[in-house]
């Protein structure tokens, strides 16, 4: 699989359902310490801790424990929270002389020594993949491996600071990783323990909750006004942290992309000084994740790859099952590499990946090489991942270690089987562009870089239709072996370790398993000191150039460089002598960390117990050696076993969930029954399995549509019941690992095993079950390497292992065909008539609610829920709305919002809120918790207060907040909860930080992130809240310093193949939203090209973010007509909201868009407006956008009349001049158009009126005159200047003879004849006489009608007309009064 790059598309928020019914729950924070101490440790990790006296300085340092079933403990102190981010997320700054990079340019690698190459790799793990292990068991891991040791060039960020001081000095604003989530005043400050405020809550009641939030904000009015809203003194709620700098507690637990149960993690790495950590399983299964809150970044799953021969084609894949050991990482300024280590697993037939031929030996290894790069887009929860090549090593695993060279290359030294000390040169070469990525001219400023991973992505193996045979291009270019002569143990070497002293030499330890042995490594010689006989050794590290602290399982030794004097005065030889040792307590996992002290953990008295063990090397004794406790659990997780618990869910809808308890029962309830966790409710099965029920899973019985749930248990059984009565249907015990997942066969085409059911277990073993008749028709035996994909055609079934080998099965006669290689396996299926099944990952569900399948006992019970999917699923569309079902009606859909909301608000920090919620929008409280979700992963966070799900991360605060204003909007759709809900939104959206400590701010690259990608109307409204609330949260210099940051990745700066990026969209999207609303900080050239990449969208008919474009170009029109063509971006947007394409009426509409920014533009630049709309009448393109723009009239007179009220007069001319018959072709085109437009205005404004019979038509202005148009000629005939003040209406009687105006403001009738005389012959363009000298009307006709004749402009489009009754006769009707004329 090649690395993707893992956008999260969706708003998920996990939410914890109690994990028994009915009963008082035991709290989030003990089910996490239960299951933490329930768990198999395999590696642990510690950054940033550094003992000094008594105490220890506070940095940015954590504890991450990686578990046997794949996921990850991580603690911090206490009273640390994560930097706040005021929506400050500062990416790298481009280079301003960047230019398109040779492929041998050289990088400069930071230090293989820094925190994220130190390696929690065990040792040696035993491969829970072996065919011959069927029962479970707990993994315990040996002690972690490590790589080099701050070799030259390198920093090592925890041993070595002065040094790193020294590299970073005058690097200034170019450092590559700056921080994503701070602003710069807080990068510079050093991180302290905060304890929390002195009462709990606050004493707001609701009616000063009212009072100050709507003066904050009106249900319709901006976020711009929330920055200082008048309210009363906010009380932030005590923190209920323990006090003191000792205290840790549990971060979170995270569930990885590639966790479970028999895929254990091997290695654990911390980057960026603790902010992000890697992970590394046994199976492969690699990802990037933040230490704040767990979310995922990025994450590949670690396989070989086909090689090129000489002739072009790939060599095919040997069949190897490796197990993923070791994570080596080296940090360069422009990215981090990391190599992951793999050994063959030992339990695997070695007869068939042995090729003595090619020299392959049973201590070969595997590194295979991946580029992070955690730019900008990090603050979104995105990062990538790119393979950059492969290489095999004859040699143990442990024995691997990297230094850096002068010339900025890596050099790999590791110890052969034979006890050789091998050396090879490493360097990484930038990706090459392809031809279409080159640019045409290098005259442009702007020079465009070649993208790295367009490349790779075009060549993913993910997708099975590509050739298997293709070769994948690889980055990585690895000298030839040197030799630098023997150890001299005489035991095979089981582990090296390296330091760089400088001056190209590096200090050596290796070890055997009764030797351990230290040497000098420089100028290619290697010079060994005397060999030390110890046993049991875990793992070693060095100190500094003269100590090295070494493991064992019992207690840590440390030993230092001593010079003896030989037999020559002038010289000495170095041995290494054993200072003192250490005592160590029992552990599962521990490691060494910088400065040898180790971290570990072990359970007792059924409590999990994290120990850190100090050492100090200046020291002669163990009396200064202290042992810590840094953390234990304060529940025994085995005190009660016997209280059932959730142990799977199935969510189908919101009134059916489906729970299997750890007793084997089955229930089925509601999301409300859950959430309020009202056990009466439920229903439960009629028969309890023997054990834990896992992997529910609902399928259909094509024949009868019956529903049926399938599930196991972990004694290896499979449970099949009603899901209307949950009535047991059939039972059978065929596993000897518990079910893991259910595929139905429901397509026809799949043959005879059509209608029927695979169920896969752990090990790979498939059963098939026909639904139809409950019959269990046959078993697949496992094979030894792990199940990767199942191909399923006709009369075949094809299954493809992680070991590069492939099963052919007969499905008619149920026999094994023969084997075969992946590259056949891969030939076959491309021929066609395959159905495909990747078991390694996940079964994409796209559903509303989902469950994560997650069987630790804190994550058991987490349910996903997807906002924008639920909101549609809600509304009342049934276009919109998920699987078709039918609309909901208004009780059930409040219902449902409801208990969302009962689950995501924060009861408990203003009494007043939570008054509104209970009294006016009737949201109880749940009895649930929330965790954070990111691509294929989980996150259970302990939650010891209801205010601290809030203090997570930027990006954490951010979800949520949207979730729930996209929610709480939806309720605000119903006019009787309009106002509660409009005030709650108001407090979520800008006073919730004020009550919380250590609040964490939403994140704009987060929200940003979700606007370009969501399309949901109340989610888009909720944004937009959030974005401008983010806004006005930024400081004068916080705002200087973002638009710097991000301006640089403008579309109207960066090549034509970046600007649709995805971090050219969202630069758009933070600057365009500052500079809406504090564009006087901007500068000039800031607001031009803003501007100019707003205009860049809008005219690019392929770009996806044209809705982007529309929205910042309606919001902010008044700034951007400064700086670029107004009238050319209105056109654009006039063209978008009229456009008839397809394209456009999918989702998202941008047709609507562009119609709402249209309104929101005309009301507000009225003059610019009509004068674009009056010249692309008169002026157009084309007939097609005279006629475009025509449509778009029609438009504005159905939603804004208003607007076009004053500049009637301007307008009805331009259409009638759009008449004119000396240009036949072009009247014909806009005819309809033009005869519907006046249809239109004289329907809806009483101030114009046509005759059909004489094809005259009147138009009164605000002047008092009224203008007499013939449509015939399409000219203007004449002017009738009557009225001093605004004309209200006018009418023709029914002959045409006549025209009546009226003028409220001067409570006056005029009558004129307008019918054809004689003098019009004579003078074309004169008014008809009328029956007197000089202009006057024919008649003056006064009236009084009080205080009815003072209305406005809105109101007299409804309560003004004329009604004819005959020629000579009218009504005048205003509101309720009827005045009669003859006129």
């Amino acid at each position: 699989m090649t690395p993707t790059r893992l956008d999260s598309y969706t708003l998920a928020i996990p939410v914890s359902l109690p994990t028994r019914s009915g009963q008082q729950q035991p709290g989030n924070e003990q089910l996490l310490e239960e299951s933490f101490s329930q768990s198999a440790p395999s590696t642990v990790v510690c950054w940033g801790y550094q003992p000094e006296g008594e105490g220890y300085t506070l940095d940015e340092h954590g504890i991450a424990v990686g578990c046997g079933d794949g996921s990850v403990f991580v603690l911090r102190p206490s009273g640390h929270a994560a930097p706040p981010n005021i929506s400050v997320s500062v990416p790298p700054p481009l280079s301003p002389t960047e230019t398109i990079s040779s492929p041998t340019s050289p990088r400069r690698y930071r230090g293989l020594g820094h925190p994220s190459s130190r390696s929690a790799s065990p040792s040696s793990i035993k491969s829970t993949l072996s065919p011959f292990q069927v029962s479970r068991s707990r993994v315990v891991s040996s002690v972690s491996t490590e790589s080099a040791e701050a070799p030259k060039n390198y920093v090592d960020f925890d041993d070595e600071q002065e040094r790193l001081k020294g590299m970073l000095k005058g690097r200034g604003n170019h450092r590559r990783h700056a921080s994503t989530s701070r602003t710069r005043s807080e990068k510079d400050s050093i991180p302290s323990i905060q304890v929390g405020g002195a009462t709990s809550g606050s004493s707001l009641r609701r009616e000063d909750t009212r009072s100050y939030l709507f003066a904050a904000l009106s249900p319709s009015s901006s976020t711009q006004s929330l920055s200082n809203p008048p309210s009363p003194t906010l009380v932030p709620a005590a923190s209920l942290e323990p006090s003191g700098a000792s205290a840790w507690r549990l971060r979170c637990h995270v569930f990885p992309p590639h966790s479970r149960v028999s895929s254990a993690i091997s290695a654990l790495k911390v980057h960026e000084g603790g902010r992000y950590f890697s992970c590394l399983h046994v199976s492969g299964g690699l990802s990037v994740h933040r230490t704040s809150d767990g979310s995922c970044l990025a994450s590949t799953i670690v396989e070989t790859k086909p090689k090129s021969a000489v002739g072009g084609k790939a060599q095919p894949t040997p069949s190897v099952l490796w197990v993923w050991r070791k994570l080596l990482v080296a940090a360069s300024e422009e990215s981090i590499i990391l190599f992951a280590c793999a050994s063959p697993d030992e339990f695997y037939p070695m007869n068939q990946f042995i090729d003595t031929s090619s020299g392959d030996s049973d201590s070969q290894s595997l590194l295979i090489a991946y580029e992070l790069q955690l730019g900008p887009e990090a603050a979104a929860n995105e990062a990538s991942l790119s393979y950059l090549g492969q290489w095999f090593l004859n040699g143990p695993l442990n024995s691997i270690a990297m230094r850096a060279e002068q010339d900025h290359s890596i050099t790999l030294c590791y110890a052969t089987s034979a006890g050789h000390l091998v050396s090879r040169s490493i360097r990484v070469n930038d990706p090459l562009p392809s031809p279409s990525e080159l640019p045409e001219s290098h005259s442009s400023t702007h020079l465009p870089l070649p993208n790295p991973f367009k490349a790779l992505k075009a060549l993913s193996t993910e997708n099975v239709a590509e050739t298997a045979t293709q070769a994948i291009p690889e980055r990585i270019e690895v000298g030839a072996e040197v030799h630098h002569g023997t150890f001299g143990l005489t035991e095979t070497i089981r582990g090296l370790r390296t330091y760089d002293v400088g001056d190209e030499e590096v200090r050596l330890c290796a070890w055997s398993e009764h030797e351990l042995l230290t040497a000098k490594w420089k100028q290619n010689v290697v010079e060994k000191f005397p060999t030390i006989s110890t046993a049991g050794i875990h793992d070693a590290r060095w100190i500094n150039h003269e100590s090295f602290s070494v493991l064992h399982a019992d207690h840590v030794a440390m030993y230092s460089i001593s010079h003896t004097p030989d037999g020559d005065k002038s010289d000495s030889m170095q041995e290494a002598k054993l200072l003192r040792t250490t005592p160590l307590s029992s552990y599962e996992a521990a490691s060494i960390v910088p400065g040898g002290h180790v971290v570990s953990t072990r359970v007792k008295n059924g409590r999990r117990r994290i120990h850190f063990v100090s050492v100090d090397p200046s020291a002669h004794s163990s009396e200064n050696s202290k042992t810590r406790t840094l953390w234990k659990a304060r529940f025994d997780a085995f005190a009660s076993p016997s209280k059932s618990r959730i142990s799977s869910i199935l969510p189908l809808e919101l009134d059916t969930i489906v729970l299997g308890y750890t007793d084997g029962r089955l229930c089925r309830s509601s999301l409300h029954s859950l959430a309020q966790n009202d056990g009466a409710t439920a229903q439960t099965s009629d028969f309890s399995l023997p054990g834990a029920i896992l992997a529910l899973d609902a399928v259909t019985n094509a024949r009868t549509g019956e529903r049926v749930i399938v599930g196991g248990a972990d004694d290896g059984t499979i449970t099949m019941w009603s899901l209307d009565t949950l009535k047991l249907y059939a039972r059978w015990t065929v596993f000897t690992t518990p079910l893991a997942r259910t595929i139905s066969l429901h397509d026809e085409k799949m043959g005879r095993l059509h209608g029927c059911i695979l169920c896969v277990s752990q090990d790979g073993t498939i059963a098939v079950v026909a639904v139809d008749g409950l019959q269990f028709v046959y078993l697949v035996p496992a094979s030894a390497a792990p199940l990767k994909r199942i191909c399923l055609s006709e009369d075949n079934m094809l299954l493809v292992y992680t070991d590069g080998r492939a099963r052919l099965w007969d499905t008619k006669t149920r026999e094994f065909w023969r084997s075969m290689s992946v590259e056949k396996a891969e030939e076959l299926v491309q021929q066609g008539g395959w159905f495909e099944w990747d078991v390694a990952n996940a079964p994409e569900k796209i559903s509303a609610l989902s469950s994560p399948h997650r069987a630790s006992l804190d994550a058991a019970s987490a349910l996903l829920l997807d906002i924008p999917a639920l909101l549609r699923q809600m509304s009342g569309s049934p276009a919109l709305a998920d699987s078709g079902s039918a609309p909901l009606n208004r009780e059930a859909k409040l219902a449902h919002a409801r208990v969302l909301l009962s689950m995501l608000l924060t009861c408990g920090i203003s009494e007043g809120i939570d008054t509104i919620c209970l009294e006016g929008l009737s949201i109880k409280p749940a009895t649930t918790t929330l965790g954070v979700a990111s691509p294929d992963t989980l996150s259970v966070v302990p939650q010891p207060n209801a205010a601290s799900v809030w203090t997570l991360s930027p990006e954490a605060s951010a979800d949520r907040a949207l979730a729930i204003l996209s929610l709480l909007h939806f309720l605000a759709q119903f006019e009787d909860l309009a106002q509660d809900a409009s005030t709650v939104i108001t407090f979520y959206a800008a006073s919730v930080g004020q009550l919380v400590a250590d609040y964490q701010p939403p994140s704009l690259p987060r929200l940003a992130h979700h606007m370009l990608h969501t399309q949901t109307a109340e989610v888009r409204h909720a944004l937009r809240l959030l974005l401008d609330a983010g806004v006005a949260r930024l400081s004068d210099t916080e705002t200087t310093e973002l638009v710097e940051t991000w301006q640089q990745y403008l579309p109207s700066i960066m090549a034509d193949k970046e600007r649709d990026s995805s971090r050219s969209a969202k630069a758009l999207c933070i600057c365009g939203f500052i500079a809406v609303d504090k564009y006087s900080l901007l500068p000039t050239s800031t607001l031009t090209d803003i501007a100019k990449s707003i205009a860049v969208y809008l005219h690019d008919e392929t770009s996806p973010h044209r809705s982007l474009a529309i929205d910042l170009c309606s919001r902010g029109f008044q700034v951007w007509q400064q700086y670029v063509d107004a009238v050319e971006m209105l056109r654009a947007l006039f063209t978008l909201a009229t456009t008839t394409k397809k394209e456009a009426i999918s989702v998202p509409n941008i047709g609507v868009q562009a119609r709402s920014a249209v309104l929101h533009i005309a009301a507000n630049n009225t003059p610019l407006f009509m004068t674009t709309l009056a010249l692309d009448i008169l002026h157009p393109r084309s007939v097609q956008h005279r006629k475009s723009v025509m449509q778009l009239v029609i438009f504005l007179i159905r939603k804004k009349p208003l607007v076009l009220y004053s500049n009637l007069p301007r307008l009805v001319e331009a259409i009638v001049k759009s008449l004119d018959p000396n240009s036949s072709a072009s009247r014909d085109a806009v005819l309809d158009s033009a005869t519907e437009i006046l249809s239109h205005i004289v329907q809806t404004f009483p101030t114009v009126d046509f005759h059909m019979g004489s094809q005259r038509l009147a138009v009164g202005t605000s002047e008092g005159a009224v203008v007499m148009y013939d449509l015939k000629t399409a000219t203007r005939l004449y002017v009738l200047e009557g009225h001093k003040k605004r004309t209200t209406a006018c009418s023709f009687s029914p002959d045409g003879r006549r025209l009546v105006t009226l003028s409220l403001e001067e409570s006056d009738v005029l009558v004129w004849k307008v019918g054809s005389s004689f003098t019009s012959f004579f003078m074309p363009g004169a008014p008809p006489r009328q029956g007197h000298s000089g202009s006057e009307p024919f008649k003056t006709l006064n009236f009084h009608i009080g205080d009815a004749a003072h209305m406005s402009i809105e109101a007299t489009l409804v309560n003004v007309h004329f009604e004819w009754t005959a020629d000579r006769s009218v009504k005048l009707k205003i509101k309720d009064t009827t005045l009669t004329f003859s006129t």
